[in-house]
């Protein structure tokens, strides 16, 4: 519900109330009590009822329809007025808001025009009112009839005052908002909104406190029979302030901004709005999901818009006739470019062959993404795949995928069993480790027990 919709159904709650209370009101009052209320007033401006009385010639002061001909000429004139009071308020506003921000351009397009004769009619609205407010003593009107009118004026003056809070407060608000857009903290985003909510609702208090004043109600007994519904109206409203207080909280502490990628309590999204109440989350379905801010304040909340690096692990499975040298080569091409490359951190890596799969050989990638948002980490994974793949190209390297070898024949082997010692397994292994590395060195391993034929033979038994 729009606030300008909020407050139409205020007015038309606040105009019922009124219409069953002011006849009521109206009869209460006596003619002392009459003259106590505009006594004071009336004091003030006699002198001035007198003088416009006197301007006009005697044959003007007679009375037809309730009033006098000259005291109708006076409501035409006042009435008048109170149009051209509205005009000239709005006009001069207008001139002098462009004159102040004259050497801003960007403040003249058309929605910040439209934007701000919103926020003068209220304004002209109240001077009107304020202006029959004070000229209906002018006119020396009968105190029944006077009293209607100033308490009618009063509750014009109430509505206006409300609008032109409501405006006002709109209209600073997305002044400061377009500010904010320009700075790179993201809590003026989270903390606008709710200060304009906040703002509205004292405003309508304020002006509920201004209606009880115009009707005389007695503000201090009304809130003390609301003790006796206290209790219940406390435990009943309990869910709300503890959103509200949930609210201040996650204002406070900021756990995360507009615009954070969030994942609490199985929600996980982008969060779109901090109200007093709720928090809206858009999930990565497009759907919205709404978290009560009290649910905030006790779940534990992974913001992961905050992380400074993004992980991607993944294993590249190479073909089995890739030879050791193309996997060294292979390895460390891919940790230069991960060095080249603009968007990744560079003191952590590790690229390694790390497994013996089914059908490939598998090498371990394990890196980060310097990087804040989701698209940007897509779009530099896209950029690293695809050198690799380029790399891969020109070593001759292939990519393995699952695949079947059916032997259909013995192959000769071409290994010359001679020279294997079967009863010195360990030696030939490091011997062979020795070839390959280079720099192993035969250590003295005790003695292994060899099983040959069924029988279990000793270390010297073996050398014999």
């Amino acid at each position: 519900m729009s606030a300008m919709r909020f407050l139409k159904q205020l007015v038309f709650c606040i105009s019922l109330l009124g219409m069953f209370t002011f006849p009521d009101f109206v009869r209460a009052q006596d003619e002392t009590e009459l003259n106590m209320n505009v006594n004071s007033t009336l004091e003030l401006h006699e002198a001035w009822a007198e003088g416009f009385k006197n301007l006009f010639p005697e044959a003007l002061h007679t009375t037809h329809f309730l009033l006098a001909d000259y005291q109708w000429i006076g409501c035409l004139t006042l009435i008048f007025f109170g149009f051209l009071a509205d005009l000239s308020v709005r006009n001069l506003l207008t001139v002098l808001v462009r004159w102040i921000r004259r050497d801003q351009k960007e403040s003249d397009t058309p929605d910040d025009q439209k934007r701000e004769r919103k926020v003068w009619k209220p304004v002209g609205l109240l001077t009107q009112a304020v202006v029959w407010y004070w000229g209906a003593f002018c006119l020396g009107l009968p105190l029944s009839l006077l009293l209607i009118v100033t308490v009618a004026l009063k509750f014009f003056t109430v509505v206006a005052s409300v609008w032109t809070a409501f405006r006002f407060i709109d209209w600073i608000a997305t002044v400061i908002t377009r500010k904010a857009a320009g700075t790179e903290t993201k809590f003026d985003d989270l903390l606008i909104p709710l200060v304009r909510k906040a703002l509205k609702a004292f405003s309508i208090c304020i002006g509920l406190v201004l209606f009880a004043d115009v009707f005389q109600l007695d503000v201090t007994a009304l809130i003390g029979g609301l003790g006796i519904g206290g209790a219940a109206l406390a435990f009943a409203s309990q869910d709300t302030l503890s959103n509200l207080f949930g609210s201040l909280t996650v204002l406070a502490d900021r756990p995360f901004e507009i615009g954070d990628w969030i994942v609490s309590d199985g929600v996980e999204g982008t969060v779109e709005n901090v109200g007093m109440r709720s928090t809206r989350v858009r999930t990565f379905y497009n759907s919205v999901i709404v978290l009560p801010n009290s649910r905030l304040t006790t779940a534990v909340v992974d913001n992961m818009g905050k992380r400074e690096f993004r992980r991607f692990t993944t294993k590249l499975g190479v073909q089995y006739d890739t030879t050791p040298e193309q996997l060294e080569a292979f390895c460390e091409a891919i940790r230069e470019i991960i060095r080249r490359h603009p968007y990744t951190r560079k003191d952590y890596f590790q690229v390694y062959v790390n497994d013996l799969g089914a059908s490939s050989i598998d090498i371990l990638l394990y890196m980060f993404f310097e990087c804040t948002d989701w698209p940007t980490e897509l779009r530099e994974r896209h950029r690293l795949l695809t050198d690799i793949m380029r790399v891969a190209q020109r070593l001759g390297v292939q990519f393995a995928f699952p695949t079947q070898t059916l032997h259909l024949f013995q192959e000769e082997n071409n290994i010359d069993y001679a020279t294997f010692r079967f009863d010195r397994p360990h030696d030939h292994g490091l011997d062979a480790a020795s070839a390959v590395t280079g720099h192993l060195v035969k250590e003295d391993f005790p003695p292994v027990t060899v099983i040959t034929d069924g029988k279990r033979l000793g270390a010297a038994e073996a050398d014999g």
